[in-house]
Protein backbone atom coordinates (compact mmCIF):
# COMPACT_ATOMS: atom_id res chain seq x y z
CA UNK A 1 0.00 0.00 0.00
CA UNK A 2 1.30 3.44 -0.87
CA UNK A 3 2.10 5.42 2.30
CA UNK A 4 1.90 8.80 0.62
CA UNK A 5 2.20 11.89 2.76
CA UNK A 6 -1.32 13.02 3.72
CA UNK A 7 -2.33 16.61 3.12
CA UNK A 8 -1.56 18.82 6.08
CA UNK A 9 1.33 16.76 7.47
CA UNK A 10 4.33 18.76 8.63
CA UNK A 11 7.82 17.63 7.67
CA UNK A 12 8.64 16.72 11.27
CA UNK A 13 6.16 13.82 11.08
CA UNK A 14 6.28 13.06 7.38
CA UNK A 15 10.08 12.78 7.01
CA UNK A 16 12.48 10.91 9.27
CA UNK A 17 15.39 12.79 10.83
CA UNK A 18 19.03 11.75 10.23
CA UNK A 19 20.46 9.61 13.03
CA UNK A 20 22.57 11.08 15.81
CA UNK A 21 25.22 8.82 17.34
CA UNK A 22 26.11 8.60 21.01
CA UNK A 23 29.57 9.99 20.20
CA UNK A 24 27.99 13.00 18.47
CA UNK A 25 25.65 13.56 21.43
CA UNK A 26 28.56 13.52 23.90
CA UNK A 27 30.57 15.89 21.70
CA UNK A 28 27.63 18.35 21.71
CA UNK A 29 27.38 17.99 25.48
CA UNK A 30 31.06 18.85 25.97
CA UNK A 31 31.24 21.65 23.42
CA UNK A 32 28.04 23.49 24.24
CA UNK A 33 27.45 22.69 27.92
CA UNK A 34 30.90 21.89 29.28
CA UNK A 35 29.61 18.57 30.63
CA UNK A 36 31.15 15.12 30.55
CA UNK A 37 29.17 11.94 31.03
CA UNK A 38 27.44 9.02 29.36
CA UNK A 39 24.56 9.02 26.89
CA UNK A 40 21.79 6.51 26.28
CA UNK A 41 19.35 6.97 23.37
CA UNK A 42 15.69 7.48 24.28
CA UNK A 43 12.79 6.81 21.90
CA UNK A 44 11.06 9.75 20.27
CA UNK A 45 8.55 10.49 17.52
CA UNK A 46 10.29 13.50 15.94
CA UNK A 47 13.46 14.31 17.90
CA UNK A 48 16.56 12.37 18.89
CA UNK A 49 16.78 12.29 22.68
CA UNK A 50 19.53 11.04 25.00
CA UNK A 51 19.51 10.30 28.70
CA UNK A 52 22.67 11.97 29.98
CA UNK A 53 24.40 10.99 33.21
CA UNK A 54 27.13 13.45 34.10
CA UNK A 55 30.02 13.42 36.52
CA UNK A 56 28.76 15.45 39.47
CA UNK A 57 26.22 17.64 37.60
CA UNK A 58 23.18 15.36 37.68
CA UNK A 59 21.09 13.75 34.95
CA UNK A 60 19.68 15.42 31.85
CA UNK A 61 17.92 14.80 28.57
CA UNK A 62 19.75 16.12 25.51
CA UNK A 63 17.19 16.94 22.83
CA UNK A 64 18.27 17.14 19.19
CA UNK A 65 15.33 18.45 17.19
CA UNK A 66 14.21 17.33 13.76
CA UNK A 67 15.93 19.47 11.06
CA UNK A 68 12.50 20.79 10.00
CA UNK A 69 11.57 21.92 13.53
CA UNK A 70 10.99 25.64 13.84
CA UNK A 71 13.12 27.48 16.40
CA UNK A 72 10.03 29.35 17.55
CA UNK A 73 8.36 26.09 18.58
CA UNK A 74 11.27 24.93 20.74
CA UNK A 75 11.47 28.43 22.24
CA UNK A 76 7.76 27.99 23.07
CA UNK A 77 8.60 24.85 25.05
CA UNK A 78 11.52 26.49 26.86
CA UNK A 79 9.48 29.50 27.92
CA UNK A 80 6.53 27.35 28.99
CA UNK A 81 8.77 25.36 31.32
CA UNK A 82 10.20 28.58 32.75
CA UNK A 83 6.67 29.92 33.26
CA UNK A 84 5.51 26.77 35.08
CA UNK A 85 8.53 26.98 37.38
CA UNK A 86 7.70 30.60 38.22
CA UNK A 87 3.97 30.00 38.81
CA UNK A 88 4.04 26.61 40.58
CA UNK A 89 7.61 25.60 41.48
CA UNK A 90 6.31 22.46 43.22
CA UNK A 91 5.11 20.97 39.93
CA UNK A 92 7.71 18.41 38.78
CA UNK A 93 8.51 19.35 35.19
CA UNK A 94 11.88 19.36 33.39
CA UNK A 95 14.03 22.44 33.96
CA UNK A 96 15.86 24.10 31.08
CA UNK A 97 19.66 24.05 31.39
CA UNK A 98 21.33 27.00 29.66
CA UNK A 99 24.37 26.34 27.49
CA UNK A 100 27.83 27.92 27.91
CA UNK A 101 26.65 30.99 26.03
CA UNK A 102 23.74 31.44 28.44
CA UNK A 103 21.13 30.42 25.86
CA UNK A 104 18.26 27.95 26.23
CA UNK A 105 18.92 26.55 22.75
CA UNK A 106 21.35 26.70 19.86
CA UNK A 107 21.68 25.20 16.39
CA UNK A 108 24.28 22.63 15.38
CA UNK A 109 25.00 20.89 12.08
CA UNK A 110 25.55 17.18 12.71
CA UNK A 111 27.32 15.03 10.10
CA UNK A 112 26.61 17.58 7.42
CA UNK A 113 22.86 17.65 8.01
CA UNK A 114 20.77 20.81 8.04
CA UNK A 115 21.19 22.75 11.31
CA UNK A 116 19.34 21.17 14.23
CA UNK A 117 18.17 22.79 17.46
CA UNK A 118 19.91 21.56 20.60
CA UNK A 119 18.40 21.79 24.10
CA UNK A 120 19.20 20.29 27.49
CA UNK A 121 16.63 19.73 30.24
CA UNK A 122 16.79 17.97 33.58
CA UNK A 123 15.94 14.27 33.71
CA UNK A 124 12.95 13.37 35.89
CA UNK A 125 13.55 10.11 37.81
CA UNK A 126 10.77 7.62 38.38
CA UNK A 127 8.90 4.82 36.68
CA UNK A 128 7.01 5.42 33.45
CA UNK A 129 3.25 5.37 33.90
CA UNK A 130 3.13 2.71 31.16
CA UNK A 131 5.04 0.36 33.48
CA UNK A 132 3.21 1.24 36.71
CA UNK A 133 0.28 -0.76 38.08
CA UNK A 134 -3.00 1.11 37.72
CA UNK A 135 -5.28 1.96 40.64
CA UNK A 136 -8.25 4.15 41.46
CA UNK A 137 -5.98 6.48 43.44
CA UNK A 138 -3.64 6.75 40.47
CA UNK A 139 -6.53 7.68 38.16
CA UNK A 140 -7.57 10.47 40.48
CA UNK A 141 -4.05 11.77 41.16
CA UNK A 142 -3.29 12.00 37.44
CA UNK A 143 -6.39 14.12 36.96
CA UNK A 144 -5.34 16.41 39.81
CA UNK A 145 -1.86 16.75 38.32
CA UNK A 146 -3.15 17.66 34.85
CA UNK A 147 -5.48 20.28 36.32
CA UNK A 148 -2.58 21.83 38.26
CA UNK A 149 -0.49 21.88 35.10
CA UNK A 150 -3.31 23.61 33.24
CA UNK A 151 -3.59 26.21 35.97
CA UNK A 152 0.15 26.84 35.87
CA UNK A 153 -0.08 27.48 32.11
CA UNK A 154 -3.24 29.58 32.36
CA UNK A 155 -1.57 33.00 32.10
CA UNK A 156 1.06 31.99 29.54
CA UNK A 157 1.07 32.70 25.82
CA UNK A 158 3.55 32.40 22.96
CA UNK A 159 3.25 33.12 19.21
CA UNK A 160 4.00 29.46 18.40
CA UNK A 161 0.94 28.30 20.35
CA UNK A 162 -1.13 28.53 17.18
CA UNK A 163 1.01 26.05 15.26
CA UNK A 164 -0.75 23.73 12.81
CA UNK A 165 -0.32 20.49 14.75
CA UNK A 166 -1.87 17.32 13.40
CA UNK A 167 -1.99 15.85 16.93
CA UNK A 168 -4.71 18.42 17.66
CA UNK A 169 -8.04 16.63 18.29
CA UNK A 170 -9.80 19.39 16.37
CA UNK A 171 -7.95 18.24 13.22
CA UNK A 172 -9.16 14.62 13.40
CA UNK A 173 -11.25 14.92 10.21
CA UNK A 174 -8.06 15.77 8.26
CA UNK A 175 -6.84 12.24 9.01
CA UNK A 176 -9.75 10.51 7.24
CA UNK A 177 -7.54 9.54 4.23
CA UNK A 178 -5.33 7.56 6.63
CA UNK A 179 -8.21 5.20 7.41
CA UNK A 180 -7.30 3.43 4.17
CA UNK A 181 -4.17 2.11 5.93
CA UNK A 182 -6.28 0.15 8.46
CA UNK A 183 -6.55 -3.38 7.08
CA UNK A 184 -9.71 -4.56 8.87
CA UNK A 185 -13.01 -3.24 7.44
CA UNK A 186 -14.81 -3.46 10.78
CA UNK A 187 -12.15 -1.39 12.49
CA UNK A 188 -12.22 1.16 9.67
CA UNK A 189 -15.95 1.55 10.28
CA UNK A 190 -15.40 2.14 14.02
CA UNK A 191 -12.92 4.93 13.28
CA UNK A 192 -15.30 6.47 10.74
CA UNK A 193 -18.08 6.51 13.32
CA UNK A 194 -15.83 8.18 15.90
CA UNK A 195 -14.89 10.94 13.45
CA UNK A 196 -18.50 11.36 12.31
CA UNK A 197 -19.65 11.75 15.94
CA UNK A 198 -16.95 14.33 16.59
CA UNK A 199 -17.94 16.39 13.56
CA UNK A 200 -21.63 16.24 14.43
CA UNK A 201 -21.59 16.73 18.19
CA UNK A 202 -18.24 18.23 19.29
CA UNK A 203 -16.96 20.41 16.46
CA UNK A 204 -19.88 22.92 16.61
CA UNK A 205 -19.43 23.36 20.39
CA UNK A 206 -15.64 23.68 20.59
CA UNK A 207 -15.36 27.35 19.49
CA UNK A 208 -17.53 28.38 22.45
CA UNK A 209 -15.38 26.74 25.13
CA UNK A 210 -12.57 27.94 27.42
CA UNK A 211 -9.18 27.67 25.76
CA UNK A 212 -5.54 28.27 26.69
CA UNK A 213 -2.12 26.73 26.16
CA UNK A 214 -2.20 23.08 27.25
CA UNK A 215 0.23 20.15 27.37
CA UNK A 216 -1.86 18.19 24.84
CA UNK A 217 -0.20 14.77 25.31
CA UNK A 218 -0.60 13.21 28.76
CA UNK A 219 0.03 9.67 27.52
CA UNK A 220 1.49 6.84 29.60
CA UNK A 221 4.99 7.35 28.17
CA UNK A 222 5.02 11.05 29.07
CA UNK A 223 4.32 10.65 32.80
CA UNK A 224 6.61 9.26 35.49
CA UNK A 225 5.36 7.84 38.78
CA UNK A 226 7.04 7.21 42.11
CA UNK A 227 8.45 3.68 41.78
CA UNK A 228 7.66 2.86 45.42
CA UNK A 229 4.22 4.52 45.32
CA UNK A 230 2.86 4.04 41.79
CA UNK A 231 -0.20 6.14 42.54
CA UNK A 232 1.99 9.24 43.11
CA UNK A 233 2.90 11.37 40.08
CA UNK A 234 6.61 12.23 39.91
CA UNK A 235 6.52 14.38 36.79
CA UNK A 236 5.39 14.96 33.23
CA UNK A 237 7.64 14.92 30.17
CA UNK A 238 7.72 16.04 26.55
CA UNK A 239 6.04 19.38 25.94
CA UNK A 240 6.49 19.00 22.18
CA UNK A 241 2.76 18.80 21.42
CA UNK A 242 1.74 21.93 23.34
CA UNK A 243 -0.92 24.06 21.70
CA UNK A 244 -3.56 26.67 22.40
CA UNK A 245 -6.67 24.53 22.69
CA UNK A 246 -9.86 24.09 24.72
CA UNK A 247 -9.15 22.81 28.24
CA UNK A 248 -11.54 19.93 27.71
CA UNK A 249 -9.41 18.64 24.81
CA UNK A 250 -6.40 18.37 27.13
CA UNK A 251 -8.53 16.52 29.68
CA UNK A 252 -9.91 14.16 27.03
CA UNK A 253 -6.39 13.21 25.95
CA UNK A 254 -5.40 12.25 29.49
CA UNK A 255 -8.67 10.37 29.96
CA UNK A 256 -8.00 8.25 26.86
CA UNK A 257 -5.01 6.61 28.55
CA UNK A 258 -7.00 5.52 31.60
CA UNK A 259 -7.69 2.31 29.72
CA UNK A 260 -11.06 0.58 30.21
CA UNK A 261 -10.96 -2.05 32.94
CA UNK A 262 -13.53 -4.60 34.10
CA UNK A 263 -16.97 -3.10 34.56
CA UNK A 264 -18.01 0.15 32.90
CA UNK A 265 -15.48 1.12 30.20
CA UNK A 266 -15.48 4.78 31.34
CA UNK A 267 -14.87 4.05 35.05
CA UNK A 268 -11.11 4.82 35.10
CA UNK A 269 -11.64 7.91 32.92
CA UNK A 270 -14.41 9.14 35.24
CA UNK A 271 -12.09 8.86 38.25
CA UNK A 272 -9.47 10.81 36.31
CA UNK A 273 -12.05 13.50 35.52
CA UNK A 274 -13.15 13.59 39.17
CA UNK A 275 -9.57 14.32 40.23
CA UNK A 276 -9.31 17.04 37.60
CA UNK A 277 -12.57 18.61 38.74
CA UNK A 278 -11.39 18.76 42.34
CA UNK A 279 -8.95 21.44 41.11
CA UNK A 280 -10.62 22.76 37.95
CA UNK A 281 -14.42 22.29 37.76
CA UNK A 282 -15.81 21.64 34.30
CA UNK A 283 -18.68 23.40 32.58
CA UNK A 284 -21.77 21.51 31.43
CA UNK A 285 -20.93 22.07 27.76
CA UNK A 286 -17.44 20.63 28.28
CA UNK A 287 -18.72 17.45 29.92
CA UNK A 288 -21.30 17.19 27.15
CA UNK A 289 -18.67 16.59 24.46
CA UNK A 290 -16.03 14.76 26.52
CA UNK A 291 -17.00 11.31 25.25
CA UNK A 292 -16.85 12.46 21.61
CA UNK A 293 -13.41 13.98 22.22
CA UNK A 294 -12.11 10.77 23.79
CA UNK A 295 -13.25 8.74 20.78
CA UNK A 296 -11.80 11.36 18.42
CA UNK A 297 -8.40 11.16 20.13
CA UNK A 298 -8.46 7.36 19.83
CA UNK A 299 -9.29 7.69 16.12
CA UNK A 300 -6.45 10.19 15.73
CA UNK A 301 -3.99 7.80 17.39
CA UNK A 302 -5.02 4.89 15.16
CA UNK A 303 -4.90 6.88 11.94
CA UNK A 304 -1.58 8.61 12.51
CA UNK A 305 0.29 5.67 14.04
CA UNK A 306 -0.94 3.13 11.48
CA UNK A 307 0.27 5.45 8.73
CA UNK A 308 3.58 6.10 10.51
CA UNK A 309 4.17 2.40 11.15
CA UNK A 310 3.85 1.74 7.44
CA UNK A 311 5.98 4.70 6.38
CA UNK A 312 8.74 4.16 8.96
CA UNK A 313 9.15 0.40 9.59
CA UNK A 314 12.10 0.96 11.94
CA UNK A 315 9.82 2.97 14.26
CA UNK A 316 6.85 0.65 13.93
CA UNK A 317 7.08 -0.86 17.42
CA UNK A 318 7.45 2.58 19.01
CA UNK A 319 4.61 4.34 17.20
CA UNK A 320 2.27 1.37 17.64
CA UNK A 321 3.11 0.81 21.31
CA UNK A 322 -0.45 1.68 22.40
CA UNK A 323 -2.20 -0.19 19.57
CA UNK A 324 -3.69 -3.01 21.65
CA UNK A 325 -5.15 -0.73 24.30
CA UNK A 326 -6.36 1.80 21.74
CA UNK A 327 -8.29 -0.75 19.70
CA UNK A 328 -9.80 -2.30 22.83
CA UNK A 329 -10.94 1.16 23.92
CA UNK A 330 -12.38 2.04 20.52
CA UNK A 331 -14.29 -1.22 20.32
CA UNK A 332 -15.71 -0.98 23.85
CA UNK A 333 -16.64 2.69 23.57
CA UNK A 334 -18.24 2.14 20.15
CA UNK A 335 -21.05 0.33 21.95
CA UNK A 336 -21.92 3.31 24.16
CA UNK A 337 -24.29 6.07 23.12
CA UNK A 338 -23.08 9.67 23.62
CA UNK A 339 -26.10 10.31 25.86
CA UNK A 340 -25.31 7.35 28.13
CA UNK A 341 -21.65 8.36 28.28
CA UNK A 342 -22.56 11.95 29.17
CA UNK A 343 -24.86 10.77 31.98
CA UNK A 344 -22.12 8.44 33.26
CA UNK A 345 -19.61 11.29 33.47
CA UNK A 346 -22.15 13.55 35.16
CA UNK A 347 -22.97 10.85 37.73
CA UNK A 348 -19.46 9.53 38.39
CA UNK A 349 -16.90 12.29 37.81
CA UNK A 350 -17.85 14.78 40.49
CA UNK A 351 -15.05 15.58 42.95
CA UNK A 352 -15.41 13.80 46.29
Amino acid sequence: MNAAVPDGFGETLAEDAPDVSIAEALAILRRHYGLIGTARPLPGERDHNFHIQTEGEGEFVLKVSHPAEDAGFTDFQNKALDHILAVDPTLPVPLVRKNLEGDAQCTVSISGSAPRIIRLVTYLPGQLLSRSPASAAQDRNLGIFLARLGRALRGFFHPAAGSDLLWDIRKVAKTRPMIAHIADAGRRAIVERAIDAFEEHAAPVIPKLRAQIVHNDMNTYNVVMDASQPEVVSGILDFGDMIHSPLICDLAIGAVYRWPAEGHPLAPAARFVAGYQSVQPLEVEEIGILFNLIRARLALIVNITTWQGERFPAKRDYVLRHAGEVWTSLERLDGLSPADARHYFLDHSNPE
